[in-house]
């Protein structure tokens, strides 16, 4: 979308036609418009009520079961990234290409081998993680080892069905890819717990019921999601009898993504792991709050990220380099003050919403939330900068950086959480995202040939 040089009435008309367009349209600009508007929909929905769901755990499970909860689901969440290796994304890519030139024994292929890929790497994960935590049960917290067991079922629920929304987004099914596991499966686990605390079962809630539970909503957000894919299949796949695969360029392309994917749940669940490990595992459970309630300060990035990407990719491949330029400006200051402005909320009035939502057993959160949500402002730079460099064909840039940025994370999160605990994680969280943006920008300045951004 070209950014107009002067005119308020070509504005009005562009605005005019996108309303039209949304409400209307049947072609690709509604099509794109509609998908749009439901992403920013779904990503603001799945960041609200994953709030909620860590307030209800929190007060149902307290402090010391929410912490076990939260230690363990970081830890399967870290450990099952191989499990996806990228696959969501080449899924996404290599469905809307196959469809686009009815290529159905590709798209079968594709289907077929993604699945078997994430299922052969999800029961190996799954047998070395019951391996590893039989060995070192000791160092588990009391009762870690079952909730443990029940959160090595999640692996292959969730690679599957990330697999499935991946398929349903390549075939133009926007909204439906991505409302079984971001909002149906946090909006199961709330009912059943929800459930079970009220009256469903005659004894308490406790972390292993909490990962139970999880997994048995998990369950039901696949078996929806794959009946929506089911009836979203192109009849042209359907009658396909032969397959075609690609490993060995599949795998070339999905590595790089996945491993840039798995350095951002590194980076958001390493504090909570590390408390765990190093601290006091009550701590992990007000640090995972910290980051549900920190990670609002950053939903302006989440919703420029939704919208923007396409214009990027397509601004750049037109050497619109001014353009982009002045849309990268206009989003970086649209997200920073509305990051801002929650930030300064937290600062007034944090101490306070943590005890009303959480309970007072909680309050030692409101310190870190500060720190994160700093963090989150800092990352508005380096999210921004990120999503440029993959849109514009430099992602092995983009995972470099990454990477760079994860170790520092690693290093720091284990110097200063023995120390400084809650403290000490949030610092490193904070000083990451410094750093991440830094690392970012100074490649784009010293290491590219962008002369608008070099200026």
């Amino acid at each position: 979308m070209a950014i107009p040089d002067n005119p308020r009435g070509s504005a009005v008309k562009a605005i005019s036609g996108a309303i039209d367009a949304l409400r209307t349209g049947e072609g690709l600009k509604g099509q794109l418009l509609r998908g749009g508007v439901g992403s920013i929909a779904v990503k603001i929905g799945s960041t609200l009520i994953n709030v909620l769901l860590a307030i209800v755990l929190a007060r149902t499970l307290g402090v010391e079961g929410f912490g076990v909860y939260s230690f363990v689901f970081a830890l399967i969440t870290i450990m099952a990234i191989p499990a996806q290796m990228g696959l969501p994304n080449l899924v996404v890519r290599e469905t809307a290409k196959a469809q686009a030139n009815g290529d159905w024994a590709l798209m079968k292929g594709l289907w077929r081998w993604s699945t078997l890929m994430a299922l052969a790497m999800s029961v190996a994960l799954m047998a070395v993680g019951a391996a590893a935590a039989w060995i070192f049960a000791a160092q588990l917290p009391e009762g870690g080892l079952a909730v443990f067991y029940w959160g090595l079922v999640l692996v292959p629920l969730i690679a599957l069905g990330n697999l499935r929304g991946a398929a349903l987004r390549g075939l133009r099914h926007v909204v439906q890819g991505q409302l079984p596991e971001f909002i149906l499966r946090p909006a199961f686990l709330i009912v059943l717990v929800l459930g079970m605390h009220f009256g469903l079962s005659a004894r308490t809630v406790t972390a292993s019921d909490a990962m139970l539970l999880h997994a048995i909503a998990s369950l039901a957000a696949f078996a929806i999601g794959a009946w929506m894919l089911l009836r979203a299949r192109p009849g042209e796949l359907r009658e396909a009898a032969a397959s075609e695969t690609r490993p060995g360029a599949w795998l070339k392309s999905a590595l790089p993504l996945g491993m840039i994917e798995g350095m951002k749940l590194l980076n958001q669940h390493l504090g909570v792991v590390t408390l765990g490990l190093l601290a006091a595992t009550e701590e992990a459970g007000i640090f995972r709050i910290a980051i549900q309630v920190g990670s609002l300060t950053g939903i302006g990035l989440i919703i420029a990220n939704s919208f923007a990407s396409p214009f990027i990719a397509r601004l750049h491949a037109r050497n619109e380099h001014r353009k982009l330029k002045v849309l990268l400006l206009i989003l970086f200051s649209a997200t920073q003050c509305a990051a801002l402005i929650i930030l300064i909320i937290y600062v007034i009035y944090g101490d306070k919403i943590v005890s009303v939502a959480f309970g007072n057993n909680y309050a030692t959160a409101y310190f870190p939330i500060l720190l994160i949500s700093a963090g989150q402002m800092a990352n508005g730079l380096g999210g921004l900068l990120a999503i440029y460099l993959t849109m514009t064909d430099r992602q092995t840039a983009a995972l470099n950086c990454a990477i760079v940025a994860g170790s520092l994370h690693v290093i720091l999160a284990i110097v200063l959480v023995p120390h400084f605990g809650l403290t000490g994680a949030a610092n490193a969280f904070l000083i990451t995202q410094i750093g991440w943006s830094a690392i970012l920008a100074g490649y784009l300045v010293f290491f590219t040939n962008d002369v608008e951004y070099n200026r």
